[in-house]
Protein backbone atom coordinates (compact mmCIF):
# COMPACT_ATOMS: atom_id res chain seq x y z
CA UNK A 1 0.00 0.00 0.00
CA UNK A 2 1.07 3.55 -1.31
CA UNK A 3 2.39 5.66 2.17
CA UNK A 4 -0.14 8.70 0.23
CA UNK A 5 -2.94 5.83 1.32
CA UNK A 6 -1.39 4.94 4.39
CA UNK A 7 -1.59 8.80 5.70
CA UNK A 8 -4.70 9.79 4.74
CA UNK A 9 -6.11 6.43 6.51
CA UNK A 10 -4.26 7.32 9.70
CA UNK A 11 -5.95 11.12 8.79
CA UNK A 12 -9.36 9.56 8.78
CA UNK A 13 -8.90 7.19 12.39
CA UNK A 14 -7.60 10.68 14.26
CA UNK A 15 -9.83 13.11 13.08
CA UNK A 16 -12.79 10.36 13.99
CA UNK A 17 -11.28 9.56 17.44
CA UNK A 18 -11.09 13.80 18.09
CA UNK A 19 -14.92 13.94 17.03
CA UNK A 20 -16.32 11.46 19.18
CA UNK A 21 -13.77 12.57 22.00
CA UNK A 22 -15.21 15.98 21.78
CA UNK A 23 -19.12 14.80 21.12
CA UNK A 24 -18.87 12.35 24.74
CA UNK A 25 -16.40 14.43 26.31
CA UNK A 26 -17.19 14.23 30.29
CA UNK A 27 -19.30 11.00 30.17
CA UNK A 28 -19.06 9.09 33.18
CA UNK A 29 -21.52 6.29 34.53
CA UNK A 30 -19.31 6.92 38.58
CA UNK A 31 -19.52 9.78 40.73
CA UNK A 32 -17.86 12.85 40.97
CA UNK A 33 -13.78 12.59 40.98
CA UNK A 34 -13.96 9.26 40.11
CA UNK A 35 -12.95 7.49 36.82
CA UNK A 36 -15.62 4.73 35.21
CA UNK A 37 -13.54 1.49 34.49
CA UNK A 38 -15.59 1.36 31.04
CA UNK A 39 -15.02 4.30 29.07
CA UNK A 40 -12.10 3.14 27.08
CA UNK A 41 -10.20 3.62 24.12
CA UNK A 42 -9.20 0.50 22.49
CA UNK A 43 -6.84 -0.15 19.32
CA UNK A 44 -7.87 -3.33 17.34
CA UNK A 45 -6.27 -5.73 14.89
CA UNK A 46 -6.29 -9.15 13.93
CA UNK A 47 -7.35 -11.44 10.93
CA UNK A 48 -10.61 -11.44 8.51
CA UNK A 49 -11.52 -14.42 6.12
CA UNK A 50 -14.36 -15.31 4.22
CA UNK A 51 -15.36 -16.83 0.86
CA UNK A 52 -16.36 -14.89 -2.48
CA UNK A 53 -17.71 -16.09 -5.66
CA UNK A 54 -15.90 -18.56 -8.66
CA UNK A 55 -14.40 -20.04 -5.46
CA UNK A 56 -12.16 -17.43 -4.17
CA UNK A 57 -11.00 -16.58 -0.96
CA UNK A 58 -11.49 -12.56 0.86
CA UNK A 59 -8.43 -12.54 3.11
CA UNK A 60 -8.26 -9.13 5.34
CA UNK A 61 -6.22 -7.25 7.82
CA UNK A 62 -8.11 -5.13 9.80
CA UNK A 63 -7.51 -1.75 11.84
CA UNK A 64 -9.57 0.28 14.32
CA UNK A 65 -9.90 2.32 17.26
CA UNK A 66 -12.76 1.87 19.05
CA UNK A 67 -14.41 4.69 21.47
CA UNK A 68 -16.80 3.16 24.34
CA UNK A 69 -19.07 5.48 26.58
CA UNK A 70 -20.67 3.78 29.74
CA UNK A 71 -24.36 4.59 28.89
CA UNK A 72 -25.63 2.12 31.55
CA UNK A 73 -27.29 5.02 33.72
CA UNK A 74 -28.43 6.51 31.07
CA UNK A 75 -31.27 3.82 30.09
CA UNK A 76 -31.42 2.82 33.61
CA UNK A 77 -28.86 -0.09 34.46
CA UNK A 78 -27.52 -0.77 37.40
CA UNK A 79 -25.35 -3.72 38.14
CA UNK A 80 -21.85 -5.22 37.85
CA UNK A 81 -22.54 -5.56 33.86
CA UNK A 82 -22.39 -2.84 32.00
CA UNK A 83 -23.88 -0.90 28.84
CA UNK A 84 -21.26 1.13 26.37
CA UNK A 85 -22.02 2.97 23.36
CA UNK A 86 -18.99 2.34 20.93
CA UNK A 87 -17.44 4.55 17.60
CA UNK A 88 -14.79 2.89 15.61
CA UNK A 89 -13.50 4.07 12.77
CA UNK A 90 -11.69 1.69 10.85
CA UNK A 91 -8.71 1.00 8.08
CA UNK A 92 -8.75 -2.77 6.58
CA UNK A 93 -5.96 -4.02 4.64
CA UNK A 94 -7.82 -6.50 1.89
CA UNK A 95 -4.43 -8.53 0.69
CA UNK A 96 -7.23 -11.72 -1.44
CA UNK A 97 -8.64 -12.11 -3.95
CA UNK A 98 -7.13 -8.32 -5.20
CA UNK A 99 -5.39 -5.73 -3.21
CA UNK A 100 -7.34 -2.78 -1.81
CA UNK A 101 -9.12 -1.68 1.27
CA UNK A 102 -12.24 -0.81 3.35
CA UNK A 103 -12.83 2.33 5.03
CA UNK A 104 -15.33 3.34 7.05
CA UNK A 105 -17.26 3.88 10.75
CA UNK A 106 -19.33 1.66 12.66
CA UNK A 107 -21.73 2.30 15.80
CA UNK A 108 -23.07 -0.09 17.96
CA UNK A 109 -23.30 -1.39 21.75
CA UNK A 110 -21.14 -3.47 23.67
CA UNK A 111 -22.66 -5.60 27.06
CA UNK A 112 -19.89 -6.58 29.32
CA UNK A 113 -20.33 -8.84 32.17
CA UNK A 114 -17.30 -9.66 34.99
CA UNK A 115 -16.93 -13.05 35.10
CA UNK A 116 -14.23 -13.30 38.12
CA UNK A 117 -11.36 -10.97 39.45
CA UNK A 118 -9.98 -8.76 36.91
CA UNK A 119 -11.87 -11.02 33.59
CA UNK A 120 -15.19 -10.05 32.05
CA UNK A 121 -17.12 -11.34 28.84
CA UNK A 122 -18.70 -9.19 26.48
CA UNK A 123 -21.01 -9.22 23.47
CA UNK A 124 -21.56 -6.31 20.79
CA UNK A 125 -23.58 -5.70 17.51
CA UNK A 126 -22.55 -2.34 15.76
CA UNK A 127 -22.82 -1.50 12.08
CA UNK A 128 -22.56 1.73 9.89
CA UNK A 129 -21.25 2.95 6.33
CA UNK A 130 -17.78 2.02 4.01
CA UNK A 131 -16.08 2.41 1.42
CA UNK A 132 -15.20 -0.56 -0.54
CA UNK A 133 -12.17 -0.28 -3.25
CA UNK A 134 -11.84 -3.48 -5.02
CA UNK A 135 -14.19 -5.05 -7.57
CA UNK A 136 -16.42 -8.10 -6.27
CA UNK A 137 -19.19 -10.30 -8.14
CA UNK A 138 -21.18 -9.76 -5.08
CA UNK A 139 -21.04 -5.71 -5.25
CA UNK A 140 -19.66 -5.20 -8.54
CA UNK A 141 -17.62 -1.52 -9.08
CA UNK A 142 -15.85 -0.18 -5.70
CA UNK A 143 -18.38 2.01 -3.99
CA UNK A 144 -20.16 2.70 -0.87
CA UNK A 145 -21.50 -0.08 1.20
CA UNK A 146 -22.21 -0.88 4.59
CA UNK A 147 -21.01 -3.21 7.35
CA UNK A 148 -22.67 -4.79 10.08
CA UNK A 149 -21.05 -7.42 12.38
CA UNK A 150 -21.95 -9.46 16.45
CA UNK A 151 -19.24 -10.40 18.34
CA UNK A 152 -18.78 -11.91 21.41
CA UNK A 153 -14.87 -12.26 23.42
CA UNK A 154 -13.39 -11.20 26.63
CA UNK A 155 -11.39 -8.68 28.20
CA UNK A 156 -8.72 -9.13 31.10
CA UNK A 157 -7.55 -6.34 33.29
CA UNK A 158 -3.67 -6.17 32.91
CA UNK A 159 -3.63 -2.97 35.14
CA UNK A 160 -6.25 -0.13 36.61
CA UNK A 161 -5.65 1.40 33.48
CA UNK A 162 -4.70 -1.03 30.62
CA UNK A 163 -6.84 -4.76 29.45
CA UNK A 164 -5.99 -6.98 26.94
CA UNK A 165 -9.28 -8.16 24.64
CA UNK A 166 -9.72 -10.57 22.21
CA UNK A 167 -13.15 -12.03 20.39
CA UNK A 168 -14.43 -12.96 17.31
CA UNK A 169 -16.90 -11.35 14.85
CA UNK A 170 -19.56 -12.54 11.97
CA UNK A 171 -19.79 -9.56 9.41
CA UNK A 172 -21.60 -8.65 7.12
CA UNK A 173 -20.98 -6.51 3.91
CA UNK A 174 -23.96 -5.44 1.46
CA UNK A 175 -25.09 -2.30 -0.33
CA UNK A 176 -28.60 -2.36 1.41
CA UNK A 177 -29.83 -2.07 -2.21
CA UNK A 178 -28.42 0.37 -3.16
CA UNK A 179 -27.54 -0.75 -6.14
CA UNK A 180 -27.73 -4.00 -8.07
CA UNK A 181 -25.62 -6.62 -7.68
CA UNK A 182 -26.24 -6.93 -3.81
CA UNK A 183 -25.23 -10.70 -2.82
CA UNK A 184 -23.74 -10.14 0.70
CA UNK A 185 -20.28 -10.75 2.13
CA UNK A 186 -20.04 -12.97 4.93
CA UNK A 187 -16.31 -13.17 6.41
CA UNK A 188 -15.12 -14.04 9.80
CA UNK A 189 -13.15 -11.84 12.04
CA UNK A 190 -10.87 -12.81 14.85
CA UNK A 191 -9.45 -9.52 17.28
CA UNK A 192 -7.38 -8.67 19.62
CA UNK A 193 -6.41 -5.04 20.83
CA UNK A 194 -5.53 -3.25 23.87
CA UNK A 195 -8.09 -1.05 26.21
CA UNK A 196 -6.84 2.27 27.89
CA UNK A 197 -9.21 3.58 30.42
CA UNK A 198 -9.32 7.35 30.12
Amino acid sequence: MSPIRISFAAAFLAVCAMFSSSVFAGTSSEGPGSKSRFNDLSINSGYTWGDVRYNDRIKIVPFSIRKGFDISRSVGMDGPGVLQLGIEPFFNTIIEPDEGYEAGLNVGLRYIAPVSNGVSFYGEILSGPMYLSIDTVEQDEPGLNFLSQIGAGIQVDLSSDVAFITGYRWRHLSNANLRKPNMGINTNYILAGFSFVY
